[in-house]
């Protein structure tokens, strides 16, 4: 009998170890496979991720080799080319059903920015965008479905956001032959703070890519709206909120 207790705990120790190899080896696949499918979903265009490297010591992980596509209703195309994305998670904010991370660094290399007659920029017609003008012409009742969504689903608070910007390519294919301009964006450790989740790192994305690439009549009421994302409390309503008053 004791000999059978042993065979049975020496089973129960081996399969632990593999198990813990188990894991150690397809976390990454994992959070991989779900940070794909959450971009995607919530940008609405295709998402490629190179690889997953965990950061035990600042208890986070790198995403590396991540590339952007345009949004489904426009040419088939990368938007972004960022070969590294770094973010520190803050655990205890989980069971909470908060996702707090405590920085997100981005290096976003090359943006690939069209103009397509009768649809505009690609940049904005990513779903963020869409969700928000949908808000702002949809029913009372379809705005009550989407207030009980968000309600109950996690909320991603980013306490940091620093991102660099390197080379902006702007494709203007809304006459008869294409016209291209390339920019020298030059943005280095841009900083916001208390970041709402993906819509919010979107739009500062865009604020700044419209400001580089000639929007200027926008830029007074623009950086109106960075006041708000630099505070030291998130804007009640929501940095993209502002953006799209400003664009309506």
């Amino acid at each position: 009998m004791i000999k059978g207790l042993f065979k049975f705990a020496f089973g129960l120790i081996r399969l632990a170890f593999f198990l813990a190899i188990f894991i150690v080896i397809f976390h990454t696949w994992v959070i991989k496979q779900a940070i794909t499918f959450s971009l995607s979903h919530q940008l609405g265009a295709d998402v490629l991720i190179r690889n997953v490297k965990m950061d035990w010591k600042n208890t986070g992980f790198e995403v590396q080799g991540l590339e952007i596509g345009n949004p489904y209703s426009f040419p088939k195309g990368i938007l972004a080319n960022i070969p590294l994305v770094i973010v520190s998670v803050d655990l205890p904010g989980i069971p909470q059903g908060v996702l707090r991370l405590k920085t997100v660094g981005i290096d976003l290399r090359e943006l690939q920015v069209m103009n397509v007659a009768q649809k505009g920029l690609n940049l904005l017609d990513l779903k963020p965008f869409q969700e928000s003008r949908e808000e702002r012409s949809s029913s009372s009742s379809r705005e009550v479905v989407r207030t009980q969504i968000k309600k109950y689903a996690p909320k991603v608070i980013i306490d940091e956001l620093i991102f660099s910007i390197g080379d902006i390519r702007y494709l203007d294919m809304r006459g008869p032959s294409l016209k291209q301009n390339h920019f020298l964006a030059g943005i280095r450790g841009a900083t916001y703070y208390n970041v709402r989740g993906t819509q919010d790192v979107t739009a500062i994305v865009v604020v700044e890519v419209l400001k580089k690439i000639g929007y200027g009549y926008l830029e007074a009421q623009l950086q109106k709206l960075q006041n708000y994302a630099v505070s030291s409390e998130a804007p009640p309503k929501g940095f993209l909120s502002q953006i799209m008053e400003v664009l309506s």
